[in-house]
């Protein structure tokens, strides 16, 4: 499995909104520069994000993006899903779908249990914490290798 572009994008975003002061904002251009991230692309990614309640748009001279919920409510799963829905590492592991194969492949079991490992770990990492870690890693200075 790998993350969407979009979705790696919305992370990156999440992160860097969470760094900012309480009730901070940024503008579009100025997010897109932080991040790395196109402004064509950033917008359909900002789109999802206000969609889910996480971002809201102002606007006006003193517009641009800001957090609308606590960051340490929200998780990596909860802003991959908000972009490109659920997860699921195999179609028989999808909400609502049901696997004729089950009682006989081996492997439903490890997807399964890879999937709960991955989901886990996903709703474990708040935006909050990964942005703490980001302010803690530019205070570091740089190591020779």
């Amino acid at each position: 499995m790998q993350l969407t572009r979009a979705a790696d994008y919305a992370v990156r975003a999440m992160i860097h909104f969470a760094t900012l002061p309480p009730g901070g904002r940024i503008t579009h251009k100025a997010l897109a520069e932080a991040t790395g991230v196109p402004q064509s692309f950033l917008a359909k990614v900002l789109q999802a994000l206000v969609r889910a309640g996480f971002v809201v748009s102002r606007r006006g001279l003193e517009g641009g993006f800001e957090l609308s919920i606590d960051s340490t409510r929200i998780s990596i799963v909860d802003v991959i899903q908000a972009v490109d829905g659920p997860i699921a590492l195999n179609l028989c592991l999808m909400s609502g779908k049901t696997c004729n194969e089950r009682a006989w492949c081996a492997a439903h079991t490890v997807w399964t249990r890879a999937q709960q490992a991955m989901l886990s770990e996903l709703c474990s990492a708040s935006i909050a914490d990964l942005a703490a870690q980001t302010a803690s890693n530019k205070a570091q200075p740089a190591t020779a290798q």
